[in-house]
């Protein structure tokens, strides 16, 4: 047997990691700060938060400085840990490594997701302060900016949505499944720009040429396809019996193209029930927290934002609701998520850091649908893994955990497991030929995609 490579670095000049380092985490950094000052300036008559946010920017300021010095990751305090005991999972993993780590030097993955939980610990140790979301106005920003597939979507899904419960559950399985792929694409890519199959409103047209040649063009660019196998793990479960878990990714469109798909599936009458899982805590920008989905019924409400089309949306918003209501679709978060640990360590070995009853919690699922760039990260521990390597062998623990996994992901990053021989070169030469310089690259571009299964067996 091989041996399982390393991780991707900060140092390597030819990965995206070395980008992100140095050109994307700045900015960020410097976006929080100019947050938290809006917010405080926007105060009056709390003079304490007026003053813990003074104490805040002080701690962004100093990241600032650590980070333009390339200055040595340290460790969080016990003090630190006290108030958020998840923490220690960064200090355990920094222990870990032979060199200790600086912010343009270690492991991606690792540095990255320190990052974030830094922010998150300087801003929580503020007693003003705790249930603050640094995020929370980008995030609604940019789903006030996406009207116009707010509404497609939304008028597309109403007419579907219509048809599927006046057919009391007795959608064909040929349909069904053009359906799901159709809502597996969307959710995929996260926009509702080419909604092939919903443009018609009919079942009947599902199977047309035009839905055929719509679903082929639409696919062209998702290089790992295995959603024909997590079909047949679909179909092997009897519907009454269906659970379906989402580990999602961002707020904001793609959770409402989240939430179209939950729609479907349970209008179908396809599953019994469907589970969100979210983040704890403001996390990588866009994450999704729990509390975000009541932002976004408030904001799918708010007739200045979205003056067009309310009897579509309310319609959605209603039929989501209620089944958030009855229990059918539900929200929840475990802090494992934004420990320090890949997805190998969701296993009964770690019983510290929520990993163990996720684990035993996934095994029950008909599918863990897991979402995004990160997330698939995770999922294969971020290791320079040849990109012939079948998912499987990426997924390591995870590929024997009798847990089914679907990974719908846009590639934003170096790691990318699943493709034929000969692919990889050929998408280098390719990126090149656009005008760009590195033509690994091609992997972090977001114009590729990969829909990736294990059966945990």
């Amino acid at each position: 047997m091989s041996a399982v490579p390393g991780v991707y670095q900060l140092s390597d000049p030819k990965s995206f990691a070395f980008a992100t380092a140095r050109k994307r985490w700045p900015t960020i950094i410097t976006q929080a700060k100019d947050t938290v000052e809006a917010y405080i300036n926007a105060q009056s008559g709390n003079d304490k938060l007026v003053e813990q946010g003074k104490v805040i920017i002080d701690g962004i300021d100093n990241i600032l400085l650590e980070f333009n010095n390339n200055g040595i990751i340290r460790k969080f305090t016990e003090e630190e840990i006290k108030l958020i005991p998840s923490l220690e999972s960064y200090n355990i993993e920094l222990d870990t490594l032979e060199k200790t780590p600086t912010w343009l030097n270690g492991p991606w993955l690792l540095i990255e997701g320190y990052l974030y939980r830094l922010l998150d610990v300087i801003i929580k140790r503020q007693s003003e302060w705790t249930k603050y979301d640094i995020f929370e106005i980008l995030k609604r920003d940019a789903f006030k900016s996406s009207a116009f597939g707010i509404y497609e979507l939304a008028i597309r899904y109403k007419t579907l949505s219509e048809e599927l419960k006046n057919l009391n559950g007795k959608l064909d399985n040929e349909k069904a499944k053009l359906l799901f792929e159709e809502f597996v694409d969307i959710s995929l890519w996260g926009n509702a720009t080419d909604l092939s199959l919903l443009a018609n409103a009919t079942l009947e047209d599902i199977q047309s040429r035009q839905g055929k040649e719509a679903r082929a063009k639409s696919s062209k660019n998702i290089i790992d396809n295995d959603l024909p196998e997590a079909w047949e793990r679909f179909l092997s479960v009897p519907a009454e019996e269906r659970r379906i878990d989402f580990v999602l990714d961002n707020a904001g469109f793609e959770f409402y193209t989240d939430l179209a798909f939950t729609l479907f599936l349970l209008d179908a009458k396809l599953v019994k029930n469907v589970t969100f899982h979210c983040k704890t805590r403001p996390w990588m920008v866009s994450d999704t927290m729990i509390k975000d989905y009541k932002l976004f019924i408030e904001d799918m409400n708010n007739k200045e934002w979205f003056p067009d089309h309310r009897e579509d949306l309310d319609y959605f918003v209603n039929s989501i609701e209620k089944y958030h209501q009855n229990g059918q679709f539900k929200l929840a978060d475990s802090e494992f998520w934004t420990c320090a640990y890949d997805y190998t360590k969701l296993s009964p070995a770690d019983d510290k850091f929520g990993g163990a009853e996720l684990y035993k919690y996934f095994q029950d699922s008909t599918l863990v649908i897991v979402k995004g760039d990160l997330n698939y990260r995770k999922l294969t521990s971020d290791r320079e893994w040849p990109k012939t390597t079948s998912f499987k062998t990426a997924l390591e623990s995870l590929a024997h955990s009798n847990i089914h996994i679907l990974a719908l992901r846009t590639c934003k990053a170096d790691v990318c497991v699943g493709l034929p021989e000969g692919l990889e070169e050929e998408l280098i030469e390719n990126w090149k030929k656009l005008g760009n310089e590195v033509g690994e690259l091609w992997c972090s571009s977001g114009k590729w995609a990969v829909i990736s299964y294990s059966s945990g067996n």
